[in-house]
Parts: structure tokens; C-alpha cells; sequence
């Protein structure tokens, strides 16, 4: 995991990273996480790591014995990118 450096209200302090976030509502597999995950996208656009991202999504569904954790993200994002064009 990777964490950067923001300013907070006048102080600096360590957030994750916005790849880690998603990664985190991804697992989660909530439904309230996914508008947060478009969010991001959208904020973030093309400064993330996605092969980061999907590297740990692989790992997590491969542990949890979950594969619809990366198809899932996977389905979202391309749908995202198709809207984006």
C-alpha cells in the first residue's frame, strides 16, 4: 500500500493513495463504494496506476476465492472509460 502526503486544514498528513482507496471499496464490494470508485475515476483520470490496481484486485479475489472482485472492477471501469471517450 501507498500513502501521500496532503494538506489537511493547515496541517500535512499521510492519506492512501487514491489507487489504495479504490482498492479498499472494490474489495468491500459494497454498493455505496462504487459511486465513490466513479468518483475517484473521473477526479484521478488518467494519473493512477491501474496496473497497480489491478495487480492487488487479482491478489484479493485470488485470497478471498472472490474472482468477480477484479471482473467487477474490470466491467466498471471499462464502462467508465467507454462514457469518457
Amino acid at each position: 500500500m501507498r500513502a501521500v502526503r496532503k494538506g489537511l486544514g493547515g496541517i500535512k498528513a499521510w492519506v492512501c493513495s487514491a489507487e489504495d482507496l479504490i482498492i479498499q471499496k472494490a474489495v468491500a464490494g459494497r454498493g455505496r463504494d462504487w459511486p465513490d470508485i466513479e468518483a475517484l475515476l473521473i477526479e484521478q483520470r488518467k494519473k493512477m496506476d491501474d496496473a497497480y490496481i489491478e495487480d492487488w484486485l487479482t491478489q484479493f479475489a485470488e485470497i478471498l476465492e472472490k474472482p468477480d472482485i477484479l471482473e467487477e472492477y474490470k466491467q466498471f471501469q471499462k464502462k467508465f472509460l467507454d462514457l469518457s471517450i
